[in-house]
C-alpha cells in the first residue's frame, strides 16, 4: 500500500527536518519553499567575500536525551571537522561587559555601591514579599521580573532591554515571554556564581557549528530528499491552500512560469498561522480569522558591518542593554567559525527589532546602517566609520511571536480551528507561535514524522500533544 502523499509549507529548520525524516521512512514529499535557499532563518548568506548567517544561529548542546539523539543524527551533516564552541555572551550594562548568564557577584561589584545596595534591598524586599504574600500568578513580563528580580535588578537586565526589543511596555508582555529566562532569579544566580547550583535547562555552555556556515546542515538534508526521490521546490511560494470539508486537497503556489497546484494527503505547515489561516480556502470560520489576526510578529532589521581589523571582540553575542541604545545585539561571525570570514577582516551582525508598520522599516538602507553604525561606535570597542569595509543590510518581517498579554485566548482557538482541518499539522516557530530555538524546531521536524508513522495524520491528535510541549516551553522547561 502506498503511503500519502506529503506537502511542506516551508524549508526552514523544521519543515527540512520533517521532509527529511519522512523521506527516510518511505513518504513521497513535496516541499514548498518562498526564499531560493533552504534554512529559512537558519541559513548562511554571502555579504562580499563574507560567509555569515542570517542572525547568528548555533546549534545548543543540551544535557538530556532527546538533544543528545538528535545531535547524533545530525552531525554527518556538519561537515569535516565541526566546531563545539563555549558560550561566550556578554551584556553591556553601565558601559561595562559582564558575562552572561549573569556571574551576579560580578555584576555587584562592578556597579556603583549604590546601585549594589539598591540591587540587593529590591530583591530582599521581593524575597520577603513573595514568602508572606499568598502565591500569586504573574500576569505580565514585568511583574514576573520585579517579584523574581527585584525592580532596580529586573530595570536594568530585562526591563529596558525587552521593551525595546518586543516594543511594547513589559506591563504588556505575557510573563510567558521570559520562558527564556524564567530560571534566572536572584538566588539561583548567587548560587551558580559560588558554584553551588547549576540548572542545565537554562545554562546550558555549548554549541555545535558546521565550519562553513549553519546551511550546511539543511543543505544536506535537502540533498538528501532529493536523493530520495522527493521534491524541494525553491522561489515556490504556496499562495492557497484548498479544502474539502475538513481535510484539506489541493495546494496552490506561484512559480517564475505562473501558479501551479498539486494534490495533498497530508499537510505539514511552518507559516506563520495568520498566513496560513487567510490562504485558505474556503475560508475557517470567521472567529478563527478574527483571532489570527490578534497574533503578532516583531520584525527584525539585520546589519552586517564589516571591519578594517581581524577581530573586534572574543566572543560571539552582545547584548545592549543600556537605555542609550536603539538596536538589541551584536553577534561577530568570525568567532563563531574563522573558516567564513577573511584573516584580516571581521564582520558583524547587529540586530534593530522593528514593527512593520513604522516609518523605520521602510527607511532606506543608508538610514539604518547609519543608526546601526551610531550605536557601534557607543559601545566602548573604539570603533570609526573610517574602518568600515563594507555594509550590508536585510529584514526578516516575521522574526518572533509577540506574546502580548492573554495572547493564548486567541493562539488556542487559532491553533485548535486550523487543526480541524482534520490531515493539517502545523510546526516550528512561526507554525506554533512559539519563540523556540533553532535545536528544539529540528526536533520537531523528526517528532512530526514519526508521529505520523506511528499514529497517522491527524492534526487534532497533534494539536493536543504540542499545546502540551508548548506550556513546558512557556513554564522555561
Amino acid at each position: 500500500m502506498s503511503k500519502p502523499k506529503v506537502v511542506i509549507l516551508g524549508a526552514g529548520p523544521a519543515g527540512i527536518s520533517a521532509a527529511w525524516r519522512l523521506t527516510k521512512l518511505g513518504y513521497p514529499v513535496t516541499v514548498l519553499e518562498r526564499d531560493g535557499a533552504v534554512g529559512g532563518m537558519g541559513r548562511t548568506i554571502k555579504v562580499g567575500d563574507y560567509s555569515v548567517d542570517f542572525g547568528p544561529h548555533t546549534f545548543h548542546i543540551r544535557a538530556t536525551p532527546e538533544s543528545k539523539k538528535i545531535l547524533k543524527t545530525i552531525t554527518p551533516f556538519f561537515g569535516e571537522d565541526p566546531l563545539t564552541l563555549v558560550r561566550g555572551t556578554r551584556v553591556l550594562l553601565r558601559g561595562k561587559e559582564y558575562v552572561y548568564p549573569l556571574e551576579m557577584l560580578q555584576v555587584l561589584f562592578g556597579v556603583s555601591p549604590l546601585l549594589s545596595a539598591r540591587i540587593l534591598f529590591d530583591y530582599s524586599m521581593a524575597t520577603l514579599k513573595s514568602f508572606f504574600a499568598p502565591a500569586k500568578k504573574e500576569d505580565s513580563f514585568e511583574e514576573w521580573g520585579v517579584r523574581n528580580l527585584g525592580r532596580t535588578l529586573y530595570d536594568l537586565c530585562f526591563g529596558v532591554y525587552s521593551e525595546r526589543v518586543w516594543g511594547l511596555p513589559t506591563s504588556q508582555i505575557s510573563s510567558k515571554q521570559a520562558q527564556r529566562v524564567a530560571k534566572l532569579n536572584l538566588k539561583n544566580i548567587i548560587l551558580r556564581t559560588l558554584g553551588i547550583k547549576a540548572d542545565p535547562a537554562t545554562y546550558f555552555t555549548k554549541y555545535f557549528y558546521p565550519r562553513k556556515g549553519i546551511s550546511l546542515l539543511y543543505e544536506g538534508m535537502a540533498r538528501e530528499v532529493a536523493a530520495g526521490g522527493n521534491k524541494v521546490l525553491l522561489n515556490s511560494p504556496a499562495v492557497r491552500v484548498e479544502r474539502s470539508g475538513d481535510k484539506v486537497s489541493r495546494v496552490a503556489y506561484k512559480t517564475a512560469t505562473g501558479e501551479q497546484s498539486m494534490d495533498c494527503d497530508i499537510l505539514l505547515s511552518t507559516l506563520p498561522l495568520p498566513a496560513l489561516v487567510n490562504m485558505t480556502s474556503p475560508a475557517l470560520p470567521q472567529a478563527v480569522i478574527d483571532h489570527a489576526a490578534k497574533l503578532r510578529y516583531r520584525s527584525l532589521k539585520l546589519i552586517y558591518i564589516a571591519l578594517k581589523r581581524p577581530q573586534l571582540t572574543d566572543y560571539h553575542w552582545v547584548y545592549l542593554l543600556d537605555e542609550q541604545f536603539r538596536v538589541n545585539r551584536m553577534s561577530e561571525q568570525k568567532n563563531v567559525s574563522p573558516d567564513m570570514v577573511p584573516k584580516d577582516r571581521t564582520i558583524l551582525c547587529i540586530e534593530l527589532s522593528l514593527w512593520k508598520d513604522e516609518p523605520l522599516w521602510k527607511a532606506s538602507d543608508e538610514e539604518i546602517y547609519r543608526l546601526a553604525l551610531n550605536d557601534l561606535m557607543k559601545m566602548g570597542y573604539g570603533v570609526t566609520e573610517s574602518e568600515v569595509d563594507s555594509y550590508y543590510v536585510t529584514d526578516i518581517p516575521t522574526a518572533y511571536p509577540v506574546y502580548e498579554l492573554n495572547f493564548e485566548d486567541h493562539l488556542i482557538p487559532v491553533l485548535e480551528g486550523v487543526h480541524e482541518m482534520r490531515n493539517v499539522m502545523t510546526l516550528g516557530r512561526h507554525g506554533l507561535f512559539l519563540n523556540n530555538s533553532m535545536d528544539d524546531n529540528v526536533g520537531l521536524g523528526f517528532q512530526i514524522a514519526d508521529h505520523i508513522e506511528k499514529k497517522g495524520a491527524d492534526g487534532r491528535v497533534w494539536v493536543s500533544e504540542m499545546l502540551e510541549f508548548m506550556k513546558l516551553r512557556f513554564a522555561g522547561k
